[in-house]
């Protein structure tokens, strides 16, 4: 998606405005089933396509061999799913999700949560944000590298402040080309770490958003100036790892959440739970391999129990927010199904 009318800052305003959005829908019922209910047709999967297209696979293999994963392993697997395949329904407005990855990470460590999403029948809008991730892959063969750099404070406040626009334009663009299909005058936005302040800064400044889920996010730019705060809901999702980190300033951004909020804290997780970096660890039997440094990673939380606490979870809240049904799962005092969760706080 080009915005032609916006001038990338990272280019010194010479190119326009460009991102890359993976759109996860509601498919008709030949499409592949829950991913806790498939099953392999033999040695294959009924429908697959790459993980990563092959420039980003390879560049982010660079960053997760040394941490004890094989050669090659994101060039070689698959994620279970469809192209292009027909809508669920043709004639339902499907309820958005946007999704913001965290800091030079792609949309596509996070795929299973986004399957998994519209399996549950919302549409979900994953962006990468060239310059920051390691690399964006376009259509035509483009592949901008991010920048690669410890950035200054004001760096980080310029990208999340860009990042926050690409959100409000992805939404503009759907609204264009599926103004029947995807419901965009009421969103739920979510990101994990940068991608969940990415939330705060998008929802300040964009009234179609009517709630944010911060996964072990901190917040910047906006939400650090005096006297800010967010009215629509918010949901702040911390990994036990990050939890207490003062870093995350949870307590200052509990403050400057004014509508109905819930902290919840996952037992056993680290920041990298909340991708798909444990299912994959798993799915090539390395967690005993990687040790301690693996569950500094990716925590102790089995790949798909954290898969299905999270998705559960974002859906409930996207719910409430979107339908007005508050479900057993945002009660102050937890739910038995998930008993790994505390509710640190709700009012």
């Amino acid at each position: 998606m080009t915005d032609k009318n916006r001038l990338d800052p990272f280019t010194n305003y010479t190119q326009q405005r460009q991102v890359m959005v993976s759109v996860y829908y509601p498919a008709q019922p030949d499409s592949p089933k829950k991913l806790l209910e498939q099953q392999p047709r033999g040695d294959t999967w009924p429908h697959t396509i790459p993980y990563m297209p092959p420039t980003t696979a390879a560049l982010y293999d660079e960053l997760v061999v040394p941490l004890g994963f094989p050669n090659n392993t994101l060039e070689q697997i698959s994620t279970v799913c469809q192209e292009n395949a027909p809508f669920r329904d043709e004639s339902t407005a499907y309820p958005l999700l946007i999704f913001s990855p965290g800091g030079g990470a792609p949309r596509f460590f996070y795929s299973t949560t986004h399957e998994e999403l519209a399996r549950k029948g919302y549409v979900v809008a994953a962006i990468d944000h060239p310059h920051d991730a390691l690399v964006v892959e376009f259509p035509d063969g483009q592949a901008v590298i991010g920048l690669n750099k410890t950035l200054t404070r004001d760096e980080v406040e310029l990208l999340v402040k860009v990042r926050a626009q690409d959100m409000s334009f992805v939404i503009d663009e759907l609204s264009h080309q599926f103004p029947t299909k995807i419901n965009t005058t009421a969103v739920v936005a979510f990101g994990h770490s940068l991608g969940g302040g990415t939330v705060a800064e998008a929802t300040l400044n964009d009234t179609r958003i009517k709630g944010g889920v911060n996964v072990d996010g901190r917040m910047f730019g906006s939400m650090e100036k005096p006297n800010l705060t967010i009215s629509t809901p918010f949901l702040q999702f911390a990994s036990e790892a990050f939890s207490s980190d003062p870093y995350l300033r949870w307590d200052e951004e509990w403050v400057r959440l004014l509508g109905w909020k819930m902290e919840l804290v996952l037992r056993g997780s680290a920041h990298s739970t909340f991708t798909d970096l444990p299912l994959i660890a798993e799915a090539l039997d390395l967690p005993e391999k990687l040790g301690r440094d693996g569950e500094i990673l990716m925590g102790k939380v089995d790949g798909i129990r954290g898969l299905e606490v999270l998705v559960e979870y974002v859906s409930a809240f996207a719910d409430f927010v979107l339908t007005g049904k508050n479900g057993s799962l945002l009660e102050s005092n937890g739910n038995d199904r998930f008993p790994e969760i505390s509710v640190k706080r709700h009012s």
